[in-house]
C-alpha cells in the first residue's frame, strides 16, 4: 500500500514515547547493502566484506543506548554520512526527542569540526574518532581506573584533555 515510512515512523515515534531515557545518545551508522539484480541500474557503493565497490543502496540506522534499533533511513543515491545527518538523521531525531539536549555517536566518517559547531547550536553533542594521523599521548595523562564492568573488576587506563580544533571549537578528548 505504499504505507511502510508511514508505519516506520510511528513505530519509532511509539519507542520514542515508551522509553525517552533510552534516547539520550544515540548510535548513527551507515551500512552497503549490495543489489545484484539486473533490473535496476544503482550507483557502487565500497562493500567492506567484499572489498571492492558494488551497485547497491546504503542504509543509515539510529539505534539507541541499549544498541536497539530506533530507525533507518536509506540514502536514495550516494549521499555519506554528513549528508544525510544534516537531511534527514538529525532532524528525524529531533522530531523524535523534542528540543532536549542530545549526543550522537557515529565513526570518522561524520568527523567535521564546521558540523560539529553548528550541531552543537542545534544542542547536539558529539561523539566521535578523529580522523587523520594523531600524535600518542605521553604517559603523564594517564591514570588507572577501577571500576566493575558486567560484574567483573577491572583495570585500565584513562587520559582526558581539552583541544581546540580547526574552527577553533574547543573540545574534550579522551
Amino acid at each position: 500500500r505504499g504505507l511502510a515510512r508511514v508505519l516506520h515512523q510511528r513505530l519509532a515515534e511509539r519507542w520514542a514515547q515508551a522509553e525517552p531515557e533510552a534516547l539520550g545518545l544515540l548510535y548513527l551508522d551507515g551500512h552497503v547493502r549490495p543489489y545484484h539484480g539486473r533490473k535496476h541500474s544503482l550507483p557502487k557503493h565500497h562493500v567492506p566484506q567484499r572489498n571492492r565497490p558494488m551497485p547497491g543502496t546504503q542504509d543509515f540506522h539510529v539505534n539507541d543506548a541499549r544498541a536497539e534499533p530506533l530507525f533507518v533511513v536509506t540514502a536514495e543515491a550516494t549521499e555519506g554520512l554528513l549528508t544525510m545527518m544534516d537531511d534527514h538523521l538529525l532532524p528525524e531525531i529531533r522530531r523524535l526527542v523534542g528540543s532536549r539536549r542530545v549526543t550522537v555517536v557515529f565513526d570518522r566518517e561524520g568527523w567535521s569540526p564546521e558540523r560539529f559547531a553548528r550541531w552543537k547550536d542545534e544542542d547536539f553533542d558529539v561523539l566521535t574518532y578523529r580522523k587523520g594521523d594523531q600524535s600518542r599521548w605521553q604517559e603523564r595523562f594517564f591514570s588507572e581506573v577501577k571500576d566493575t564492568v558486567d560484574g567483573r573488576k577491572v583495570t585500565y587506563q584513562l587520559a582526558e584533555r581539552r583541544v581546540k580544533l580547526s574552527n577553533g571549537l574547543r573540545v574534550r578528548e579522551v
